[in-house]
This record gives C-alpha cells, structure tokens and sequence, in this order.
C-alpha cells in the first residue's frame, strides 16, 4: 500500500487478476509498516512534501519559494482531479531549469526494491558527469544498482 500504484502493477500485474479485488482493514493498521494517512490534508501535506524535496535537490528551493499558496493548491487539485492541463500549468515551472544552468543541481529519484531490508534508494546524483557529458538513466542504474545491470559484451 504504500508503494506507488505503477510498482505494485510492474511487481504484480503478470500474477495476479485484473482488476485487484482489495480489503480494507479498519482496526490493527500496521502503523510500523506503513505510513498512516487518516485524510486528504495529510496525504495532500505528503505529496507537497515531496515536491518541495524534489525541488531542492533540483533548484536549491528556489522555484517552490517562488510559487504562491494558490499555486500548491492548484499542483494539487489538477493531481487530485485528474486535470493535465490545471497541473501542468504550475509543475512546468518545476520542471524547466535557466539555459546557462545547463540543468539541475542533482535529478531526484527513489528506487524502490522488494528485496532488500531497505525499502527504497536514494542518493545525490548529478544530471552531468565532470567531463560534460549528460548521464543517462544506466548511468544512474550502473552507480546505485549495478546488479540491476546486464554487463555489457
């Protein structure tokens, strides 16, 4: 449950029914194991939370300070309500970087894996390496997964 909906269809998707028959539990909620949304508010703080994480790594902050209350709201109700063009009018700001920047700080990213005590990955990881050249996603694979990696022949 508190993987994103695209894992759970990548990890299950080739096993199971479609769709999912689910069940929910309204006593004993494994509070240790998974994170606790009891609302909208507090799932809507989650989301915001992440954005301005993403943000930081990406701006230095800069683009989340910029934008007013009603602009989070909007990110979030074009999020909530399936509405492309209401959500995309605030994130494209989040997304575009200054030309002589030549990119973001650091592309945040998590990786998840089902195989490991740790739940998810992540790290600092520079768009650019020293030489100039733009990384890849295998280059990202290769330095924080690399058995995730078919060698090369």
């Amino acid at each position: 449950m508190h993987y994103p909906i695209g894992l759970l269809f990548d990890l299950l998707a080739s096993s199971s029914a479609l769709p999912w028959n689910i069940t929910v539990h309204f006593k004993s909620f494994p509070e240790k194991d998974l994170l606790h949304c009891p609302s909208k508010d507090v799932i809507e703080a989650h989301f915001m939370s992440c954005v301005k994480e993403a943000d930081a790594l990406k701006h230095k902050s800069q683009v989340i300070n910029e934008m007013q209350k009603k602009d989070h709201k909007q990110l979030w109700m074009g999020l909530q309500n399936d509405r492309f063009d209401q959500f995309w009018a605030i994130n494209r700001k989040l997304m575009e970087y200054p030309a002589e920047e030549n990119g973001f700080r650091y592309i945040p990213f998590r990786i998840y894996q089902t195989t490991t005590e740790r739940p998810f990955i992540q790290k600092l990881f520079r768009p650019m390496a020293a030489d100039g050249q733009l990384h890849t996603l295998g280059d990202l694979l290769k330095e924080v997964c690399p058995s995730a990696i078919a060698p090369e022949e």
